[in-house]
């Protein structure tokens, strides 16, 4: 994980508007939270509210900045699909007798998605007369993709060594487009996994519900009965319960934390995928646990 400060920015977006957005967000929703526990914490007799704001605060705080985060992810995941097509082409027009530039230029014409406003800065480098080699490096910089460093490693060093551009191009972007297609049997393959996942959650989140709807008020009745032959069980009882309930609410939100993480790294390699995930179970967990309870 990337700690240094463009690390860090990029948590919260690539762009200024992103980053707005996200800071934004997590500050209105970090002041709900705040005012929420300042204010209605203590005050059983609001506990709906209370709950209803811990929601609404927590979505507000989490959610833009996970969809911005999984949007750019995803952005990125395509601009690596996509730019074995676009080497494709460099190697079409290099052997069609155009000079490297020339290719890039006419093969930045085409269509590539999320790869496109990335191929015409690079064909326009290449028209200032930036080197190859350094025009590569700083689309590796912007993309900031493992795996999109290490190709653009082995063109430069393949290119550098003086071998045949065209052949290098054309090897790569044969690796690149393999390696994509091991990803996607990859990801058919643990696609019962992931559903696995949200089974056992899912079970899990039935599991603490029912201890909190039936287990736990059989033991308050029990104290009460304590209470009627004169002892201060019952009370006791009824103060462990709301322990429990704090308790297993707590547990219901970690468990989606981490399930929904291990599911994303498990469907698609990377934790980043896991946070539409954690999202969807959190919500889901904490609201059923509001609903039921």
């Amino acid at each position: 994980m990337d700690f240094t400060k463009r690390g860090i920015l990029e948590w919260f977006g690539n762009t200024k508007k992103e980053r707005r957005i996200s800071l934004g967000s997590l500050f209105i929703g970090a002041f709900i939270l705040a005012l929420n526990f300042v204010f209605l914490g203590d005050r059983p007799e609001l506990e709906t509210y209370f709950s209803l704001l811990n929601i609404g605060g927590a979505l507000i705080a989490i959610g833009p900045p996970m969809v911005v985060k999984y949007r750019n992810y995803e952005k990125k995941k395509e601009v690596e699909r996509r730019f074995p097509d676009f080497l494709r082409n460099v190697t079409e027009g290099t052997r069609a007798g155009m000079t490297l530039p020339k290719a890039i230029k006419k093969a930045a014409e085409g269509e590539y998605g999320a790869l496109n406003p990335h191929v015409k800065k690079i064909a326009s480098q290449m028209d200032w007369g930036v080197p190859f080699d350094e025009v590569l490096e700083r689309f590796a910089d912007r993309i900031n993709s493992a795996a999109l460093r290490r190709t653009v490693t082995t063109i430069i060093e393949s290119h550098r060594s003086g071998g045949n551009v065209s052949e290098v191009l054309e090897v790569v972007g044969e690796a690149v487009t393999e390696m994509e297609r091991i990803k996607k049997e990859r990801k058919s393959h643990v696609y019962s996994q992931m559903i696995t996942g949200y089974t056992i959650y899912f079970v899990f989140l039935g599991v603490m519900i029912g201890l909190q709807r039936f287990l736990i008020p059989s033991l308050a009745m029990e104290g009460g009965a304590g209470i009627n032959a004169g002892n201060g069980a019952g009370l006791e009882m009824e103060n462990l319960a709301l322990i429990y309930e704090d308790m297993f609410q707590n547990l219901v939100i970690i468990q989606g934390l981490f399930s929904g993480l291990a599911i994303g790294k498990m469907s698609a390699g990377s934790v980043i995928a896991g946070l539409q995930h954690v999202l969807v179970l959190v919500v889901i967990g904490y609201t059923a646990f509001f609903i039921f309870i």
